[in-house]
């Protein structure tokens, strides 16, 4: 096959969901199909595009043997506007136009949404190039702008989205989802199941490693054998709600032993800070993102990691973090609704511990429970859970067997008449 994969990220970043697009790009090119990547300019976790990169509106490089081609990518420099956030999607789904259609013809068109507006453009590529379109759903755009308060559900911009998402879901002759509630979600809103594929994201245990917690990483940044360590790494946006750490450890500030540790970027941080400050804590300790390749030994200095949620995000977010800290051995402490995706996976997999979103002293609470508990047994059934669903052997056949199903002609044919 000839598969054209449109997505917004894509190595070297490592905070978002490129290195996912880009672990799918390598194995299609090490099954012997051709496949090429459009994406756009690295700009995460600082909303600024790269050193290295910058003034450029178009650049072909290849990675891990993949070819790749970026595109122009507006970068708002105030990305927590609605309005900001709508012209950097659209800006790069327009010019990941015509990057594609200077690549040359494909079979087959991946697109990969956030943005859902790329769906549109996988659409028209996959109408001009006569091939099938894949539509794979990293987050439900909608639905997490309206949970998260950035837009206000009966807007414009949410009206429009609704359109949008009909028309693309109807078009594309296959959707992939990351989870079960995404699913739910699109049956909802009317999609065909047949046309829907679970096609979690995945992820390379070889290179996840266990360590253990008495590590170089730990030493290195003056964290004590005795400290019991909560720490949450990635993004620091909206949707994460992270303002419960801080509010969490000013009530732990009595226990000198817990320490937080928050590591990422992101439009929040500042305003995390800032409530740090004010409340003058000893035990929260801020640091920026580290080298991808120390990952395993980084998350393997905790004791305890961390997921937080706004209360209204139910299922409409899968973090991809969530595998990262499976792997790593180590339960989870999540503040999110317990009727949320995540919660249910948390819950049902025995992996972690689920405390109400939003609520400090039920944090704080937990967290002290935990100090006086033997919790290594969580930290060692999540791995048990990442190494047999989350396994990049195991996912990444089956998301390359899902393209070559909409690629078949009798499957085009199908898709075509069911439409008609």
């Amino acid at each position: 096959m000839r598969v054209l994969i449109l997505g917004l990220d894509y190595l070297p970043e490592s905070a978002s969901i490129g290195p996912y697009t880009a672990a799918l790009a390598a194995y299609l090119r090490q099954q012997g199909h051709d496949a090429r990547v459009v994406t756009s300019f690295p700009k995460m976790p600082q909303w600024r595009i790269w050193e290295g990169y910058r003034g450029e509106w178009f650049r072909r490089e290849t990675i891990n043997a993949v070819p790749v081609r970026r595109t122009y990518i507006y970068v708002p420099r105030e990305p927590r506007r609605a309005f900001n956030r709508i012209l950097h999607d659209i800006s790069f789904s327009a010019s990941a136009l015509i990057g594609a259609l200077a690549g040359g013809p494909c079979e087959v068109v991946l697109a990969i949404s956030p943005p859902l507006q790329l769906g549109l453009t996988g659409w028209l590529i996959a109408s001009l190039m006569r091939a099938p379109l894949f539509f794979h759903i990293q987050d439900l755009v909608p639905d997490a702008a309206i949970a998260t308060g950035l837009l206000a559900s009966k807007s414009l911009a949410i009206r429009v989205g609704r359109v949008l998402e009909r028309f693309v879901y109807r078009r594309a002759a296959g959707i992939g989802v990351i989870c079960s509630g995404f699913q739910s979600n699109l049956e909802r809103k009317g999609v065909s199941p047949e046309k829907i594929r679970l096609l979690p994201n995945s992820i390379d245990l070889d290179f996840m490693r266990v360590h253990g917690r008495n590590n170089a990483f730990r030493r290195a940044h003056g964290l004590a054998l005795d400290d019991f360590v909560l720490m949450y790494s990635g993004s620091i946006a909206l949707k994460q709600g992270l303002e419960v750490m801080i509010e969490a450890a000013a009530l732990l500030a009595d226990v000198p032993r817990v320490k937080f540790v928050i590591l990422g970027d992101g439009p929040q941080l500042d305003d995390l800070k800032a409530r740090a400050r004010s409340l003058e804590l000893r035990n929260v300790r801020f640091m920026p993102f580290q080298p991808r390749e120390r990952l395993p030994e980084q998350l393997g200095a905790a004791d305890a990691l961390m997921i937080t949620q706004k209360k209204a995000v139910t299922d409409i977010v899968f973090p991809g973090k969530l595998l990262y800290y499976m792997a790593a051995a180590r339960p989870i402490v999540a503040a999110v609704s317990l009727d949320s995706e995540t919660g249910r996976f948390i819950e049902s997999q025995q992996v972690g511990v689920v405390v109400p979103p939003e609520d400090p002293a039920a944090l704080a609470h937990t967290i002290r429970t935990l100090l006086a508990r033997d919790v290594t047994a969580i930290g060692r059934r999540g791995r048990e859970v990442v190494e047999a669903m989350f396994d990049e052997r195991v996912v990444l056949p089956a998301f390359a067997a899902a393209l070559e199903r909409v690629y078949r002609p009798d499957a085009r044919l199908a898709t075509s008449e069911s439409q008609s």
